[in-house]
């Protein structure tokens, strides 16, 4: 009688236990949900001109359509693998811009690495999931549904690089990216979904040099350890939500609304599915 009744009861709390955990379940989908269309909505008026108004820098019409990455391949990069397309064409990323804002983010893009601010070893926050923020498409406040590793590809695309699979053997890295203007500006891509701990990137980084390029570079959800700016791993590139938001605001809002929007579409095209 007794066991009978606490097998009951166990069946209860398990059922309730489930019923909690689908609920719960359920309703992230949904908040996830009305991000994504938040966030298309967002992008949709932006690329109308609809929020032209609310930008940092002044800009002329807007184009009512923006045409999707060139088909063309690249120029072949000599180095090992089978080379990708290239997923972001510049010039069809700034079609339609006025020309001062175009040759702004022209020359923004196509600074080196090593000069652009934020980007570093330093401990920053993880990215917050609310709160309020002057700029419609900052990355901080959760209101855009976007994944940071293909934000981050789609970024250093515009900016020349071109991409192609990691081999097997370097694992978990998954592209090799090679700038089409100068062969040696490369780096190891590698997504850490949590913190990166310098052991870990002193591993990958080993790694990256095994085969042939020269950095690494790490979106990371949550930033990276102290450890990892030290001059030891001065070859290791980090971006986060907090660096990637300094630099996307560098750049002007339809612009970036272009990258965000490429971003979430097209992870086959920059070699992520």
């Amino acid at each position: 009688m007794w066991s009978l009744l606490l097998i009951g009861l166990v069946a209860v709390v398990v059922a309730t236990l489930l019923w909690r955990h689908n609920q719960g379940r359920a309703r992230f989908e949904r908040e996830r949900e009305e991000r994504r269309a938040r966030t298309d909505q967002m992008l949709a008026r932006v690329l109308l001109g609809e929020d032209r108004a609310e930008r940092h820098t002044i800009g002329g019409a807007a184009a009512d359509a923006w045409p999707g990455p060139s088909t063309a391949p690249s120029e072949p990069v000599e180095s090992t693998g089978r080379a990708t397309r290239q997923p972001v064409d510049i010039d069809i990323l700034l079609e339609g811009e006025p020309s001062s804002i175009a040759e702004q983010a022209r020359s923004q893009l196509g600074r080196p690495t090593t000069l652009l601010s934020g980007l570093s070893a330093e401990p920053t926050v993880a990215r917050p999931q609310g709160g309020s923020s002057s700029s419609p498409l900052s990355l901080l406040e959760g209101r855009i549904e976007v994944p940071l590793d293909t934000l981050v590809v789609a970024w250093f695309a515009a900016r020349g690089y071109v991409m192609k699979p990691a081999p097997g053997s370097v694992q978990p890295i998954r592209l090799l990216m090679t700038h089409r203007d100068d062969p040696e500006r490369t780096y190891a891509f590698f997504f850490d979904r949590g913190r990166l701990h310098a052991q870990r990137a002193a591993t990958l980084l080993e790694k990256a040099r095994a085969v042939g390029m020269h950095r690494l570079l790490v979106a990371a959800e949550h930033g990276a350890d102290v450890a990892v700016g030290s001059s030891r791993l001065r070859d290791v590139v980090v971006v986060d939500w907090v660096a990637l938001d300094h630099e996307l605001k560098k750049i002007d809002f339809s612009i970036a609304a272009k990258l965000i929007a490429i971003a979430r579409t097209r992870r086959e095209a920059l070699g992520l599915a």
